[in-house]
């Protein structure tokens, strides 16, 4: 699905694992394997899956999007880390858009590419995510023997348990089974409590930065209820398709569809011009989104949130974008303080001629500028 960085050596493309029809790999947008990492087919990856090294024996279903996944051997679970780029490579997810941007040099950019990890695609996955984990910390609960589960009569009181559970707990150390992940053998799912926290952290992220786009666009100052309930008339879009780099609803695809079979559209100049309107769309679609999102985290309306939710909001979000900061800053500071990065050089002198000054980056100069600009308007905003 695009901007996947394909090391050396990883082997892909084998799909004759047997007599069958040929198989298939889906790997949604940003999927990194390792060097000389093997797979089967057929296999499925969220977005921006990162793969450790090594030989995957049996076919992979993975749902968590910004994972890290690592084989234990040929016949035992395989490892994974969901929300790990959020965890430990935080500078990735804030260099990504900066990076692919300005290595876009089509002189007539006339194709619509997300190249924001944090986009609806991603969100999408982010919430199924967070729906499968808190549907393993319920099993795990109830084999456990913990009382908040087991006493809970109903299914949706004992996954709202398990939900409880999580909130309450952010310390709590475990790991769950996954077996859905991979064939035979299923999949550990470690740090899930970590995840689950870093998953809803995101998603508030990316709703409280583009209902703040929205509102740029539309100069609207406040988040007033007059605000929310314009937002509110827009259409919602609660799926989400990427269509050769851009994102879609997934009812415009449809809708695209249908009208190329019934020959209202008859030409490929109809069709651009069809997903130029779903781009001048994108924003107030995002929007809308946004308010779905936040009312799905927080199980109520958003005419219901209080002063208490919005200020827990805008506290998450700007913790998301100080950290992408100063990670970005500590990534980037590595290259300078590791000597076996320093190595390769004659001095210090020599290491700045080549790589610069790091008070010189352009990235992080930006970012730096943009961070204490996002930060202020969102408290303005809200």
């Amino acid at each position: 699905m695009g901007q996947s960085n394909i090391a050396a050596g990883a082997t892909i493309g084998s799909n004759h694992n047997s007599r069958s029809p040929d198989g298939e790999i889906i790997a949604g947008r940003g999927f990194w394997p390792g060097l000389c990492s093997d797979f089967k087919h057929n296999s499925k990856f969220a977005s921006f899956v990162l793969a450790s090294k090594g030989s995957y024996q049996h076919e992979l279903d993975i749902s968590y999007p910004f994972s890290l996944i690592a084989s234990r051997g040929e016949n035992e679970p395989v490892q994974i880390m969901p929300a790990y780029w959020f965890m430990f490579n935080m500078f990735a997810i804030a260099r990504n858009n900066y990076k692919f941007k300005k290595r876009d040099l089509r002189v007539d950019k006339v194709q619509h590419i997300e190249t924001d990890p944090l986009a609806p695609d991603t969100m999408q996955q982010i919430l199924s995510a967070l729906d499968r984990l808190i549907e393993l910390t319920k099993n795990y609960l109830e084999d456990s023997g913990f009382e908040c589960v087991v006493a809970a009569k109903s299914e949706a009181q004992k996954l709202q348990a398990a939900k409880d559970f999580l909130h309450q707990n952010p310390n709590a150390d475990f790991e769950l089974f996954d077996e859905r992940c991979q064939k035979k053998f299923g999949a550990c799912i470690v740090k899930p409590v970590k995840a689950y926290k870093e998953y809803r952290k995101i998603v508030k992220y990316f709703a409280a930065r583009s209902l703040l786009e929205f509102c740029s666009a539309k100069k609207i100052k406040k988040l007033s209820s007059a605000a929310l309930q314009r937002i509110m008339r827009i259409e919602l879009y609660e799926k989400w398709t990427n269509a050769g780099g851009q994102i879609i609803p997934s009812k415009k695809i449809e809708e695209l569809c249908a009208a190329v079979k019934a020959r209202r559209i008859k030409d490929w100049q109809a069709v651009h011009k069809f997903y130029d309107k779903c781009q001048n769309l994108y924003g107030d679609y995002k929007a809308r989104y946004a308010i779905y999102l936040l009312e799905k985290l927080y199980s109520r309306k958003i005419s219901d949130f209080s002063k208490e939710i919005f200020s827990d909001i805008v506290s998450d979000v700007t913790a998301v974008s100080n950290d992408m900061l100063s990670d970005s800053y500590y990534s980037r500071k590595k290259d300078y303080d590791d000597p076996f990065r320093q190595m390769t050089y004659g001095d210090a002198g020599e290491m700045t001629a080549v790589l610069g000054s790091l008070n010189d980056n352009a990235f992080l100069r930006d970012l730096k500028a943009q961070t204490a600009a996002f930060n202020e308007r969102l408290a303005r905003l809200f």
